[in-house]
């Protein structure tokens, strides 16, 4: 599998939601700087232009380290904004990495500094800016970004509405509040408005007005052992899946972890530990992720793969006090659902569903060694 440019410890994969205190803003918003490490927190947004099947990726964030520098006592804070292009084919994913100073790093919420905590039900309304990079400004209505000199690249848009995970701000979890890292999406699929994307070093210039956005965004104290995420979408039948499994793994804590939400315009279904068991084979290194999770009242069957050699590292992780690149990431990937409901005696088949350019990403102890 392919590795050399490298992105932000934060990885698009994820696991979660909580540790949050019920005020006046909603989950995608920033938390409040923490007063130690570790901690990291990132926002993810994938755009797949229908028209020409590019797809592109914006990652930013921070991260607090583990320890305290010895010599100024204060823990290391490092900010990263990273673009990601893939042109739909065989060919490797485009990774551009900018590294702002955190004086050059301004979050403001609803206009003001971050004071208070996220909640569920409010608006999103934030603004992540940092000096010579950019800006990534979100209300309840619309997301506009501006990115410029990202490694030579600019990437300008408009995002529409958020099409939400659940009622009433719901994310992958429900309402439980357990794991060391968390995984909000905010949007399972708003609408492209339009985009501008230029690569000064080669005078690409791409555009864009007919697509889908998926938005997520991830915080915590550290990340999973294993982990496998995937998303797509289904343009013509507007069916969707987003989905986070793995081990998470803390110093006395190892617990394995499923996070699954299937739509279409028939059903919805969400399955997390509370609520079913999980089966499920991983071939890293031949890139095929198959899974059978089971509730009280449905069975959902899937198979995602992709080219091994469509994988490309670009993303790093939190280890102890910096990033590490641990995680490979496609666009390309084809995945297949099977919908089963329960009846009085087994499982009937009521719907399948298949995708194509759907984004698939290893990491950790599932990214291939050979």
């Amino acid at each position: 599998m392919k590795g050399n440019k490298t992105s932000l410890g934060i990885c698009a994969l994820f696991i979660i939601i909580g540790l949050f205190r019920f005020t006046y803003a909603n989950p995608y918003n920033p938390h409040v700087s923490p007063t130690k490490g570790p901690f990291v927190e990132g926002w993810y947004s994938r755009i797949l232009d229908f028209e020409s099947n590019h797809s592109f990726g914006i990652l930013f964030g921070r991260v607090m380290s583990r320890d305290k520098d010895p010599f100024f006592g204060r823990y290391a804070l490092n900010n990263v904004v990273s673009l990601f292009h893939s042109r739909g084919d065989d060919s490797s994913m485009e990774v551009f990495r900018g590294s702002p100073s955190s004086d050059d790093v301004k979050v403001t919420s609803q206009g003001k500094l971050v004071t208070m905590e996220p909640d569920f039900k409010s608006s999103a309304s934030f603004e992540w800016e940092a000096k010579s990079y950019g800006f990534f400004q979100v209300d309840e209505q619309e997301t506009r970004f501006n990115f410029t000199n990202i490694n030579g690249v600019s990437f300008i848009g408009i995002l529409g509405a958020p099409n939400p995970w659940g009622p009433y701000g719901e994310g992958p979890e429900g309402w439980t509040d357990e794991y060391p890292l968390h995984w909000y999406v905010y949007s399972l699929g708003s609408e492209l408005i339009n985009y501008n994307w230029v690569n000064e070093q080669t005078g690409e210039m791409l555009r864009g007005r007919q697509g889908v956005v998926f938005q997520q965004k991830v915080w915590g104290t550290t990340f999973p052992l294993a982990w496998v995420w995937a998303q797509g979408f289904h343009w013509a039948s507007r069916a969707s899946f987003a989905l986070s499994l793995g081990v998470l793994g803390t110093a006395g804590f190892s617990k394995p972890i499923h996070l699954i939400g299937y739509r279409s315009s028939a059903i919805t279904l969400n399955f997390r530990p509370s609520n079913s068991r999980l089966r499920k084979n991983i071939n890293e290194c031949s890139g095929v992720v198959s899974a059978t999770v089971t509730s009280h009242t449905h069975q959902l069957e899937f198979e995602i793969n992709a080219p091994p050699s469509s994988f490309q590292a670009g993303l790093l992780r939190l280890n102890e006090n910096d990033f590490s690149p641990v995680c490979v990431e496609t666009y390309i990937a084809s995945a297949f659902f099977h919908v089963y409901k329960r009846t009085q005696q087994r499982y009937e088949l009521i719907e399948s569903g298949e995708f194509h350019l759907a984004a698939l990403e290893l990491g950790g102890l599932y990214v291939c060694q050979e």
